[in-house]
């Protein structure tokens, strides 16, 4: 790394993205590395792409629910956000992936993948209810496409997330509410109001991502977060990205039912729910319903 440079992130033979400008500044413990997000979003630049692509010949294999996960996971999470960075298959592997005691994800890092695949999430859904509320020809072109271009793993894993998607049940949903009170209720309600799509992609994108084997690489001690080397292996970008595509799936589902919902409730009352099932680990704590990026600082420790 230079004193400053910017970071680019090659996807395929067509596409190389850009990651944003990580530059060498000062700081009391000596020297860190600050990480600035592109002007453009991760997720917007790959969307653009798969906008100006033609359909695939042959149409991906397949359940659709099965593509709409592969799909979420790969324009929101694996090229949508700064997880990129850290799964450039360019680089070298990092020699301490093998540490179980190490952390490979520092948490200015978590925080950025977190905020960014949560607003692309946001933009997704939007995507997906733009045609009548139930995915139309334009968002199902896209899931195909992105089958097509985005490098992947394909398999889903064999999940399920009946707490997830009990939420969309509106008896279910009647009982959560009662029981969390008037105050907080009201504090959720306007969020669901204001922000609906992000309410319900950060509890998605909380039990797709965060609460997956992330943990495990993202726990431990530091022992540098290094730039120039790859900190994840490819086996586990693999179990990450089928188990995200699978929650993703049954994320995609519940907008499906959502859109079947007879009588219909508005969508602020629909994603409601989502806003406040903390305590059955699906709502996540203090995410931002605004941004859609922040800077990173990382020691700038040698390998």
């Amino acid at each position: 790394m230079g004193m400053s440079e910017r970071l680019h992130v090659r996807v395929n033979e067509e596409l190389v993205l850009d990651a944003g400008i990580c530059e060498e500044v000062a700081c009391p413990e000596g020297r860190e590395l600050l990480i600035h997000p592109p002007e453009r979003t991760l997720f917007q630049q790959v969307l653009a792409y798969l906008k100006a692509k033609p359909d695939p010949i042959r149409p991906p294999s397949g359940s659709m629910a099965g593509r709409e996960g592969v799909a979420a996971a790969a324009l929101t999470l694996r090229w949508g956000s700064y997880l990129a960075v850290l799964l450039d298959r360019d680089k070298p592997l990092w020699p301490g992936v093998a540490s179980e005691s190490a952390s490979r994800i520092s948490d200015g890092e978590m925080a950025r993948i977190n905020i960014e695949a949560s607003a692309a999430l946001a933009e997704w859904i939007e995507l997906y209810r733009a045609e009548g509320g139930g995915g139309g020809r334009v968002y199902t072109r896209l899931v195909d496409r992105a089958i097509s271009y985005l490098p992947m793993p394909k398999k889903r894993a064999k999940l399920k997330s009946e707490r997830f998607a009990a939420l969309a049940d509106t008896d279910t949903a009647a009982r959560l509410v009662e029981a969390a009170g008037p105050a907080r209720v009201t504090r959720a309600r306007a969020d669901a109001e204001q922000y609906p799509n992000r309410v319900l992609a950060n509890a998605l994108l909380n039990v797709a991502w965060r609460s997956g084997p992330v943990e495990d690489i993202h726990a431990g001690w530091a022992r540098g977060y290094v730039l120039t080397h790859r900190r994840i292996t490819p086996s586990e970008e693999r179990e990450l990205m089928r188990i995200a595509s699978s929650r993703l799936a049954l994320g995609m589902t519940v907008c499906l039912v959502f859109a079947r919902e007879q009588p219909r409730r508005p969508w602020p009352e629909q994603v409601l729910p989502y806003g406040l099932a903390k305590m059955m680990l699906i709502t996540p704590y203090n995410w931002t319903l605004t941004e859609s990026s922040c800077e990173v600082r990382l020691p700038a420790w040698p390998l």
